[in-house]
Order: C-alpha cells, then sequence, then structure tokens
C-alpha cells in the first residue's frame, strides 16, 4: 500500500514536470504506472538507480528487512543492490526488534537443487518445516518464479540472527536469492499513531533522524 502511494505523488509530480526514469521490480506497480501513462524503463539496461523504494512484511531494528510475501524479493534485491540508496517505506507493525515465527525466509532455488537445499537448510537449522510454492489455482502445480525457479518457504520455530541467516544460506549451492535484506536498507520510513519516524543507517550503526506529525487530510 505505501509503494502504490508512493506511485501516486510520483505520477503526480512527473504531470508537473518532474523529470525521473521508473524502474520497477513488480508486475503490478509496471502495469499501475503504465496505465498512468508514464514510461517504465527496462532493468537489464542499467546498473545504478539513485533510490529505490519498497515495502517489506517485516524489518527489525537494524534495518534488516524480511520481503517474503511476493515472491519476487531476487529481483528486488537486484535493484536494492544498484541503488545508492535504498528505502524501505513501513507502518510501525512492521517494525520489529527481530523476526517471528509469522513469516518465512523464502529462497529462490535453482529447479533441480530443491531436495539438496532442502537437506542443507535442515542440516544447518534443525527444526525447520520447508515447503515448496505452488500455484494458487492447483496446489499440485508447483510455482515458478519470472526466472523459472522454484520458491522454497523455510519456517524457523525461531528466527535465528539475520547474519547467521545470510551467511549460511547464501553459500547452498542452487539457492539463487533469499528474501532476507541484510544491511541492504539505507533509510526507513516508519508511520504510526504519533508520527513519521526515519532511521537510517551511518557506518553501520542505525540512528533515528526524523520525527515528522502524521500528514493531516
Amino acid at each position: 500500500m505505501a509503494v502504490r502511494q508512493l506511485a501516486s505523488f510520483i505520477i503526480a509530480g512527473m504531470r508537473n514536470g518532474l523529470e525521473l526514469k521508473l524502474y520497477t521490480s513488480s508486475l503490478k506497480t509496471e502495469a499501475f504506472l503504465l496505465e498512468s501513462g508514464l514510461q517504465v524503463h527496462n532493468i537489464a539496461d542499467t546498473d545504478y538507480l539513485d533510490q529505490y523504494f519498497d515495502g517489506c512484511d517485516q524489518i527489525d531494528h537494524q534495518l534488516n528487512a524480511l520481503k517474503s510475501g511476493s515472491g519476487i524479493h531476487t529481483r528486488e534485491k537486484l535493484l536494492a543492490s544498484m541503488a545508492k540508496q535504498f528505502f524501505i517505506l513501513a507502518d510501525e507493525t512492521k517494525y520489529t526488534p527481530s523476526f517471528d515465527s509469522r513469516f518465512p525466509l523464502v529462497l529462490e532455488v535453482l529447479t533441480g537443487a530443491e531436495k539438496f537445499v532442502s537437506k542443507e537448510i535442515v542440516r544447518l537449522f534443525p527444526g525447520t518445516t520447508l515447503s515448496i510454492r505452488t500455484t494458487p489455482e492447483n496446489e499440485n502445480v508447483r510455482l515458478c518464479t519470472r526466472d523459472g525457479n522454484y520458491l522454497m518457504d523455510c519456517w524457523f520455530a525461531e528466527w535465528p540472527d539475520a547474519q547467521t541467516v545470510q551467511t549460511r544460506t547464501r553459500h547452498i549451492t542452487g539457492v539463487i536469492e533469499i528474501s532476507l535484506f541484510y544491511k541492504l536498507v539505507f533509510e526507513a520510513v516508519i508511520a504510526g499513531a504519533k508520527g513519521i519516524r526515519r532511521y537510517q543507517r551511518k557506518n553501520d550503526l542505525v540512528e533515528l533522524i526524523g520525527l515528522e506529525p502524521l500528514p493531516t487530510t
């Protein structure tokens, strides 16, 4: 919802003369922008973005973000890594001291590697429950990403620390990418009942840099 609201502000700005080149990892956001008459560029044509904005399922107090819902985290992480500044937009219910078991870690897995990856995950994180995502229409048909890979949900009984998850899972052969955005977020904009807080990472430390009242209508 926050990203869609941002897109609406961008549309209004560009109609009033704001000059931007737009890229997105989301087909839904792309369709929304195209329907509004804006041009969306192909991510294959660039290796750099000034700023990238996205939402999340959860973000911890160290600004590590979890993006497990949509299953497009590989493309999202590509754009986040290209960006000089990566912003997360979220409400205060998603800002948490640590991740919890309501959300899985999602792995994009090379087809044919799912059994090996499953074995390695269970070895590294005993007690983890694993499942391959299926299509909404048929639970017997595996869901494939836009790049033809599978999505594996890893449900931890209790989330390990983010650095452990990052280092252990990223070294498993067959894992394309994971839904944990470890130390990628430059700034988090968190909306809550008392206003909008802005947290920023500087020299690997996170600090509150702003508190603004909620906009009035």
